[in-house]
């Protein structure tokens, strides 16, 4: 399995318009998005306003990760480790972390899970 370094380094070899297969081999769409996370980030503490004004995370990864199906710790979650956005005709977007990354063959991303272990969107 690849270790977090390496999962973030992989995800830096992903582009937007690349092919998503998923572990059974399922062409499941293209990458919409790409965000690096940040691996040094714990939790999202600190990060919210003592104003009550609400975090003051990047706006844009807020608004792509607060679909109704994306628990909020599940979104905090893949803004630390990175996440590609896998969009699809007909069907809602997924979401796969950096670590569900496990290979990249020319512009194809290999995910290490089934479309079913990840975050619909």
């Amino acid at each position: 399995m690849t270790d977090e370094n390496g999962a973030a380094g992989l995800l830096g070899d992903v582009r937007e318009g690349m092919t998503v297969v998923d572990a059974l081999g399922e062409e499941l769409g293209t990458v919409e998005e790409v965000r690096l996370g940040d691996p040094e980030a714990v939790t999202d503490a600190g990060q919210r306003s003592d104003a009550g004004g609400g975090d003051l995370l990047d706006a844009a990864a807020r608004a792509v990760l607060s679909g109704p199906d994306l628990p909020e710790e599940e979104a905090a979650l893949l803004r630390r480790t990175g996440y590609l956005r896998v969009g699809r005709i007909l069907a809602r977007d997924l979401y796969a972390a950096a670590g569900d990354v496990h290979r990249v063959d020319g512009e194809m991303v290999r995910l290490r899970v089934p479309a079913d272990q990840l975050s619909p969107g």
